[in-house]
Order: structure tokens, then C-alpha cells, then sequence
């Protein structure tokens, strides 16, 4: 812990922590609890279609409308709209690189690939195998008629939900340290509150899917895997890359 409190910020320490205990935690009840079936455990669940599945149009959404009311003040300040504006752009090319597209096939698909993963015909067609075999994104092979098979299936529902979450509770760290300017929001400015309690219910969401995508789906090794690459997005860019860009520089954790 003193070796995190050297190079972390007090904010930084509680999600480095909180989401890959929550996966961990999550895969060892689905070993030791036997879970049942539930509602959360079918992919076609709403949460997971129409929040998750899209997941990045929602964080889209509502970080630009909290930048706009809340940070920049309603463009007040418009070097606080720009430099969340290139932040937003910088988390969301990790997350369009590893999840769908890198120059190619994604991250996630070229390691399936390479880890020996291949896409087959759920018929077992001679002919479409040969065809499917040329395949190298996921999504293609669905599309069709094929299944990934063989291969290390980095768990993308796991690298959103967390590279996500790291953002928002990047963007919102001011609240950590003081949260009497949300507490006025609600009587000075209903938009400003509104915008902020937004994002706190879909940073809440995108918690709960997490762990039930660590319970229900994938295997440990992939859910584990997708855990690390999401918190990796946070570190390379919040902890390497905005620190020494000072026009992105870092949201403050001051009040606003």
C-alpha cells in the first residue's frame, strides 16, 4: 500500500484496486457458488443489449454532456472543453484499438488468432471452413455463419466495462476530495446535477455488469486477461501519457 501511495493519487488507489478484486471475486463465486440462471445470465438481458452492447455510445453521451454543463462550465471555459475533448479522443482510440479495429483485426482478435483461435462452421461444412478459415475478426465470422474456436478470448465486455469506468472515475475525481459541489448542484444548477448523477448511475451500471460478466460468461483466464487490459488503457494514458501532454494534461481534483 505505501508503494501505491508513492506513485498514486488518493482517487487512483480505489478503482486500481476495487475493479480487478470485483473480477476476481466475481470468477471464484462462479467456481465455488454454482450460481444459477438468472435473468443476468442470458446475453440477451437489457442491460447487455441495449447498454453494453453500445456501450461506448453511452459514455459518449453522457461524458459530453457533463463536460459541457459541468467542467467547461457551458463553454466558460473552453481549454477545459478541449483538453477533455483529447482525453475523451486518447481513452477512446484504446478502446476502438482493442476492441474493433488496429490497423486490421483489433487487439483482441489478432491475440485470438494468435493463440492458435480460428473460425469454423458451426455445420462442420467442409467447403465454408476453408473460407472461414481466412477469417480473422469475430465479428465477420458471425456475421457469416461461423464460431471463434480455439483460441485466448480476451474478454472485450471486460476491457469496456473497465477502461470505462477508470475514465469516469478519472473525469469525476474532484468528487472524491470534495463532494459539496455536487450537493449545491442540486439547488444552484439542476442540468449541472443531473449531467453528473448520469454518469455516476452508468459508471454504477457498468459495475454490476462487470461483475455479472465475471460470474456468467467468458472463461477466468479471458475474464482475467480483459481486466488487465482495462486497467492497462488507464495506466499508459492517466499515469504515462497525459501527465506530459500539458494542453490534455490531467481533469482537476480541486472543486469546481
Amino acid at each position: 500500500m505505501d508503494t501505491l501511495k508513492k506513485y498514486l493519487k488518493p482517487h487512483q488507489i480505489v478503482p486500481l484496486i476495487l475493479y480487478p478484486s470485483t473480477v476476481l471475486l466475481a470468477f471464484l463465486y462462479s467456481i465455488v457458488g454454482h450460481p444459477p440462471d438468472s435473468y443476468f445470465s442470458s446475453k440477451r438481458n437489457i442491460f447487455n443489449v441495449f447498454f453494453v452492447k453500445i456501450g461506448w455510445f453511452w459514455v459518449t453521451l453522457l461524458y459530453f454532456v457533463y463536460l459541457y454543463l459541468v467542467r467547461s462550465r457551458r463553454l466558460q471555459n473552453t481549454q477545459a472543453f478541449i483538453a477533455g475533448s483529447a482525453r475523451y479522443v486518447l481513452v477512446t482510440l484504446y478502446w476502438y484499438f482493442m476492441t474493433q479495429w488496429l490497423f486490421g483485426p483489433s487487439f483482441i482478435d489478432r491475440v485470438y488468432v494468435l493463440t492458435g483461435g480460428k473460425c469454423t462452421s458451426l455445420l462442420q461444412d467442409t467447403k465454408m471452413n476453408a473460407e472461414l478459415a481466412m477469417v480473422v475478426q469475430q465479428q465477420v465470422c458471425r456475421r457469416m455463419g461461423g464460431q471463434w474456436t480455439g483460441g485466448h478470448d480476451v474478454s472485450g465486455h471486460c476491457v469496456l466495462l473497465i477502461h470505462a469506468s477508470m475514465f469516469f472515475w478519472e473525469e469525476l475525481s474532484w468528487m472524491f476530495y470534495n463532494a459539496k459541489p455536487f450537493i449545491q448542484m442540486k439547488a444552484r444548477d439542476r442540468a449541472q446535477y443531473f449531467s453528473v448523477v448520469s454518469v455516476l448511475l452508468l459508471a454504477s451500471l457498468w459495475y454490476i455488469m462487470l461483475f455479472m460478466t465475471g460470474v456468467y460468461f467468458h472463461g477466468h483466464f479471458e475474464i482475467l486477461s480483459g481486466a488487465i487490459f482495462g486497467v492497462l488503457g488507464w495506466a499508459l494514458l492517466y499515469l504515462g501519457v497525459f501527465p506530459r501532454l500539458p494542453s490534455v494534461g490531467l481533469p482537476s481534483t480541486t472543486a469546481l
